[in-house]
């Protein structure tokens, strides 16, 4: 018997189970963006503003740093997108699941995408085909609009709160909370972990952004990191995996095909037989 397909209702609460315990270590973040923003002279509605629709923390972080009475608006402008270059990577990536959705779909689904989103969302994915499910259902929006739709109000609000509150707590650093930046990553990585076999995009990231930031801005790390990592997989990457990795997907869009065609064919006789019993 085939086992019944979840709703969606139980996949918008699995969800926003599996991310609460990523979320907890996010939310001392947004805190102190609100608290050094307020520093800085921003309030609490624009804090939240600029959370809600710049949505990447590390360069919310990067433009909190750079503001003064009159920002350098072209710098506060380049150093984001240096910064933000890396969801390229993260939207292509998630590209393979989502392109049969609606492009309004599409765009909602990227508006909410964050590094943890994405890596709770990816981890979901690749639980999911190891579990059988069709290609096309990998990606299980409710699921995802749920971790989403979690983090992005609860990062916004938590840095409108540190913007509100930030003033009367003095400097947070005594109290350690900087430690959740780095936890929070490493928990990402212990999440999405390829084993050793495939983790050399990985290693050659973080090397990269290593050695570059001895010398250079954190902004130009990072992209130069993702640049590396894509450029060992682009030279590494045997050309019997990609031919492979075509084959199946030919082989899936065919098992789709020929359900679509199964299901026309039971419609039609379906429909025959009531014509006949309407004609005795």
């Amino acid at each position: 018997m085939t086992p019944s397909k979840p709703s969606a209702a139980s996949e918008f609460f699995r969800g926003i189970r599996t991310g609460l315990p990523v979320l907890s270590g996010c939310l001392p973040l947004g805190f102190i963006l609100g608290v050094e923003a307020g520093r800085k002279g921003m309030t609490p509605l624009s804090i939240w503003m600029m959370t809600s629709i710049n949505y990447a923390g590390g360069s919310e972080f990067a433009a909190v740093a750079l503001w003064s009475a009159a920002p350098p608006m072209l710098v506060v402008w380049l150093t984001t997108w240096l910064i933000n270059s890396r969801h390229i990577v993260m939207g292509a990536s998630l590209s393979l699941y989502a392109r049969h959705l609606p492009a309004k779909t599409n765009a909602f689904i990227y508006f909410l995408m964050c590094d943890e989103v994405w890596a709770i969302g990816s981890a979901d994915i690749k639980r999911r085909s190891e579990a059988g499910v069709p290609a096309r259902e990998l990606l299980s929006l409710p699921f995802y609009v749920a971790v989403g739709l979690m983090f992005w109000s609860c990062w916004a609000l938590s840095a409108a709160a540190g913007a509100w509150l930030g003033s009367d707590l003095g400097d947070l650093s005594h109290w350690g909370v900087q430690m959740a930046f780095p936890a929070t990553f490493l928990s990402l990585l212990a999440m999405m972990w390829p084993g050793v076999r495939k983790c050399h995009p990985i290693v050659i990231s973080a090397v990269a952004a290593a050695v570059t930031s001895l010398v250079l801005p954190p902004h130009w790390c990072v992209l130069l990191a993702t640049l590396c990592g894509l450029a060992w997989v682009w030279f590494t990457t045997p050309e019997k995996a990609q031919a492979q990795a075509e084959t199946e997907a030919e082989r899936e869009a065919e098992r789709e095909a020929d359900a679509a065609l199964i299901a026309e064919l039971e419609k039609n006789n379906g429909t025959k037989d009531q014509n006949q019993e309407a004609a005795r």
